[in-house]
Formats: structure tokens, C-alpha cells, sequence
């Protein structure tokens, strides 16, 4: 009863008991709790590391798609231009045989489908600048520059001379056409 005394006199003065030595078998248990909390911490900066890896592959495969759908489109675009151009080319050569018709049979006025070959072939040029064709392109200028001439040809009484300019003009066309037609000659487009 002197230590039940002792202990309530204690505690009323505000005393503690003096405190004991834990067990070996207490300290074990207090060190793998210990451990067991730190492996928890470490587990949970893992899934949290393991997530941010996560979104950031998922925002780079999402960026990935983007490009890939967007060269996707520029390609599909690059290849609509192509098709373009060569229904364009596909008039203007029918424009030059009326217009080697037209100058055979001594026909005049030649203007009206002088103008209409042109505004194919300016059409058929400007699809194919925008594929970056240049050979192609450069072609197409010259046949309108040949274009430019005939009308002055036929007014110098010089149809042979107006020929031999749709002659070469043909000849340039056919070529621009052939570039055209090369479909692994489309632009590489930059990521």
C-alpha cells in the first residue's frame, strides 16, 4: 500500500513516476514501426515520382500525336495541291493543242484561249509553289512567258513562229507534268 501511497502522492504533487526501461522485446517493436513508417514514406514518394512520370509521358505522347496528326494534314494538303496542279496542267495542255488547232487552220482571234491556258497554268503554278516544286514551277513560268508571245506572233503574220513557242511550251509542260506526277517528291515537312 506504500507504493500505492507513494504513486497517488506523486502524481497529486505532480510528479512522475521514473520512467522504466523499455524491453528488448518493446524496442524491436518501436524500431520496426520506425522502420515500417519510413518504408510507407518511401513507397508513397515512389507512386507520387512514379505518377509524375506518368503525366509527363502521357503529355509527351499527347504532343506526339499533335505532330503527327499535323504532318498528317500537311501531307494530305502537300498531296490534294499535287492532285491539283496536275488537273490544272491536264487543262493547260488541252488549252495548247486547241490553241496549235487554232493556229493551223490560220483561226483568229487566239486571245480568248490564250487567256484561258494561262489562268490554268497560273492555278497549276501556284499549287505547285506551294508544295515547294521549284524545277516544276520554273517550268510553268516559262510556258506562260511562251504564252506571252504568241498573240504577238500571230499580229507579225508569224504563225510558225507561234507553233515552235507552243511546241517548246508543250514540251515544258509535259516535263513539269512528270515532276508533278513523282509523288516521293513531296516536300519533307520540319517538325
Amino acid at each position: 500500500m506504500n507504493g500505492l501511497i507513494a504513486l497517488s502522492l506523486s502524481w497529486l504533487l505532480g510528479q512522475t513516476a521514473p520512467a522504466t526501461e523499455p524491453t528488448e522485446e518493446e524496442a524491436t517493436s518501436a524500431l520496426q514501426a520506425a522502420q515500417l513508417d519510413e518504408l510507407r514514406a518511401r513507397l508513397e514518394l515512389l507512386q507520387i515520382q512514379d505518377e509524375e512520370r506518368t503525366q509527363q509521358t502521357q503529355a509527351r505522347l499527347d504532343t506526339l500525336e499533335q505532330e503527327r496528326v499535323g504532318e498528317q494534314a500537311a501531307r494530305q494538303q502537300a498531296e490534294q495541291l499535287r492532285q491539283q496542279g496536275l488537273e490544272s496542267l491536264a487543262r493547260g495542255q488541252e488549252w495548247l493543242a486547241t490553241l496549235d488547232r487554232l493556229l493551223e487552220a490560220g483561226e483568229d482571234p487566239i486571245g480568248p484561249a490564250v487567256v484561258s491556258a494561262q489562268r490554268e497554268l497560273s492555278d497549276a503554278l501556284a499549287s505547285t509553289a506551294d508544295i515547294g516544286r521549284g524545277e516544276s514551277a520554273r517550268l510553268i513560268q516559262s510556258v506562260l512567258q511562251r504564252l506571252g508571245t504568241l498573240e504577238d506572233s500571230v499580229a507579225q503574220r508569224n504563225p510558225d513562229a507561234a507553233r515552235l513557242q507552243l511546241f517548246f511550251a508543250g514540251d515544258e509542260l509535259r516535263a513539269a507534268w512528270r515532276m508533278n506526277l513523282d509523288q516521293t517528291r513531296l516536300p519533307a515537312l520540319e517538325p
